[in-house]
């Protein structure tokens, strides 16, 4: 039997409850501390990031800037070089080219030999030829100086004006047609740059006989050569700071032999 009035709580009710600490008033129970433990890494992760790893990405950052600034730097600068060689290869050309052209025409060294040239002509078109009256021959190689002088004129074009300086000469030659002909086309092969103008040539009345036998018959193997004189003017052109002046003085060459 009980007392009327006592009460007995049960075993349940006597078990001591869990002790939690507290941290400014807040108690920390399981749930609060694992939100202020997330709240705590959070904070480190985000000091990590802004501290270590943002400083760290912006300066890799940076780095692929200027490697990329120096690779394009690297490429202007191939581009330039690639640019100056080939202007370097253009000037070469261009200097070639004026050496060649400036080849063609004559120099001093050409022109003081221009009259043993054409004379070496002559003499080549007699070869073999014995009879005197069948040998062709150079009678006159003199040079005009009132025609010579620097070109100023534009009848070679203006852009030579000024550039080249022209000895003119004043050439005879006596033989036959064939003669003539071989001669004049051994001359333009000459290797400076000639020009042949006012070719005239005039038959030699005193071999346009005809000689017949007693029966009034041609005699093929009696018949005199025709020769002819023609007369040119021969211009050698030459660079003007090659050679400034005319230099070479008016000949009269010894007929070819």
């Amino acid at each position: 039997m009980t007392a009327s009035g006592d009460f007995i709580p049960t075993g349940e009710g006597n078990a001591d409850s869990p002790a939690y600490p507290k941290v400014f008033g807040i108690t920390l129970t399981p749930t609060v501390g694992g939100v202020l433990i997330a709240l705590l890494g959070a904070l480190g992760a985000y000091f990590l990031w802004s501290s270590l790893v943002q400083p760290a990405l912006d300066t890799n950052q940076k780095f692929k800037q200027e490697i990329a600034e120096k690779e394009q730097q690297l490429l202007a600068q191939q581009e330039t070089q690639k640019r100056i060689a080939e202007a370097r290869t253009r000037l070469q050309q261009a200097k070639q080219l004026q050496a060649d052209v400036l080849g063609l025409f004559a120099n001093e060294q050409s022109v003081s030999t221009l009259l043993l040239d054409v004379n070496e002509r002559v003499n080549a078109v007699n070869a073999g030829i014995q009879n005197p009256n069948q040998r062709a021959a150079l009678s006159k190689f003199a040079i005009n100086s009132e025609k010579s002088g620097v070109v100023v004129d534009g009848s070679l074009g203006s852009a030579v004006d000024n550039r080249l300086q022209r000895d003119v000469y004043d050439v005879e030659l006596e033989g036959s047609f064939p003669q003539t002909a071989s001669i004049i086309r051994n001359i333009e092969r000459l290797q400076p740059l000639l020009i042949i103008s006012n070719l005239k040539s005039e038959l030699d009345s005193s071999t346009q006989k005809v000689v017949l036998d007693g029966r009034g018959r041609l005699i093929p193997a009696s018949q005199p050569n025709t020769r002819i004189t023609t007369s040119f003017q021969m211009d050698a052109l030459v660079p003007v700071k090659n050679q400034p002046g005319v230099s070479t003085p008016s000949v009269s060459p010894t007929p070819a032999q």
